[in-house]
Formats: C-alpha cells, structure tokens, sequence
C-alpha cells in the first residue's frame, strides 16, 4: 500500500521543478484533517539552522550558510567535470554534442533516474562500437551532453529546494500566529467552545500537519542532486572506460 509520505515524495519534486506550493490535495484523497490539538508555539519540526562548511574544489562548490538551504548536504552549485571526466576537452562538444543524433538520442536514455545502470552501460557499449573510427570523439560528445543535461537538472532542483525552504519558513511563520491567536481566544470559554474557534483550531492543525509532511518529503528531495553527481561521475567512468 502506497503511504501519504511516498505520494507527497512525488509531489513535492514535481513541485519543487515547477515552483508549485503543495497544497492539501498533495494527501491521500479522503484524508481527514487531524484532530484538534493543545495550541503550540509552531511546527514540530522546524527547518534546520545551515551549517557551515568548507569549500570543495571542482565547479561552484559553495557552503557557506544560507538561510535559503535546509538541507544536511552541503550546497554545491554548478558542477564542474575537471573531476569526473580525463579525456578530451568538453569546451567545444558541450556547444555541438545535440547536432549528433545518434548522441542527441542517447543521451536522455542514459541521464533518466529510471535507466538501470547495466541498461546505460549496455547501451553505452552499443554506442561505442557502432561508432566506429570516430568512437573516442563520438563518446566525448557523449559525456558532454549527459554532463549538460545532468548539470541543468542539478540546477533547477536547487532552486526548488530553495522556493521551497523558503515557502516552509513563511508557513512556520503562519502556523506560529495562529497559534498565539488562538492561545489568546482560549481564554474566553464562550469563545473556545465556538464553531469559528474549532474552525481556526483545525486550519493550524492542517498546516501544521502540511509542514510537517513537507519536512519529510524535503528528506528525500535534498538527496536528489547528490543522487545526479553520482550518475555524472557514473557515466564519466562508463564511458571513459571505452575509449582508447
């Protein structure tokens, strides 16, 4: 069975590329709202402070604090293929890798998440000997593009992680008024007992359950760029590994 985190996992990458804000259709249709709980002074799990770290050579490897990055990994920018690739000279493929079609071809096949790994392998190896002569030049064309197209995804999710910390910061600011709202009307017993109180009880009571599943989901989405520089050093060695 298919749990409401899992959905929202989903969700909130979607979100995250597209700069959507999730909203309470991300649950399980037919969810409930929680139940009304003692009034707090904002989520449960608040954004974790940046930590600070040191530079790392190779690309635009920044981690300095940020308020903008809540993840635990640190923020590395722009990747730079110094690291990862020994063979030629990337300046003038990573301008003219698209107008090969043969590479132009593969190189989605073997950047996709759901592209198994002896899959790109195996299709890297075809590649290499179907090229022929021009194997070495052809395979330099094709890290340059699947280097690209790893590096523009990398980007855009750190973006969406940063509209998205940012976004939660704001909410926690809201869950917080509410809740001191909300501290202060219970005071009034008429009040308390009032359809309009358990109305604003049950609407912080749903944000905060949204933070707090957001929280969750940013787990999972904060590993996506180190997911996709792992597959670039991935297919740096693959496709090293055949030329000669």
């Amino acid at each position: 069975m298919t749990t409401p985190l899992r959905r929202l996992t989903a969700a909130a990458l979607a979100a995250l590329l597209a700069g959507a804000s999730l909203a309470p259709q991300a649950f399980a249709q037919g969810a409930q709202a929680p139940a009304a709980a003692p009034a707090a002074d904002g989520p449960k799990t608040p954004l974790p402070a940046p930590t600070p770290r040191a530079a790392q050579p190779g690309g635009d490897r920044r981690a300095a604090a940020d308020p903008d990055w809540p993840c635990i990994q640190p923020k590395v920018g722009a990747l730079g293929y110094g690291q990862m690739w020994s063979g030629p000279p990337l300046e003038q493929a990573l301008e003219t890798w698209r107008q090969d079609e043969a590479v132009a071809d593969l190189v989605p096949v073997i950047v996709a998440r759901r592209t198994k790994p002896e899959e790109a392998a195996a299709a890297i190896d075809k590649f290499a000997k179907d090229a022929g002569a021009e194997k070495n030049a052809k395979l330099t064309l094709l890290f340059a593009g699947a280097f690209e197209e790893l590096n523009t995804t990398r980007s855009a999710i750190l973006a969406g992680i940063e509209r998205y910390a940012r976004k939660q910061r704001a909410l926690s600011e809201k869950i917080k008024q509410e809740s001191l709202k909300l501290a202060s009307e219970r005071k009034d017993m008429a009040t308390q007992n009032s359809p309009e109180f358990q109305q604003k009880e049950q609407a912080r009571d749903w944000d905060t359950r949204i933070y707090d599943e957001r929280s969750q989901a940013l787990t999972y989405v904060c590993e996506s760029p180190v997911i996709l520089e792992q597959l670039a050093f991935t297919l740096g060695r693959e496709i090293q590994a055949r030329m000669d």
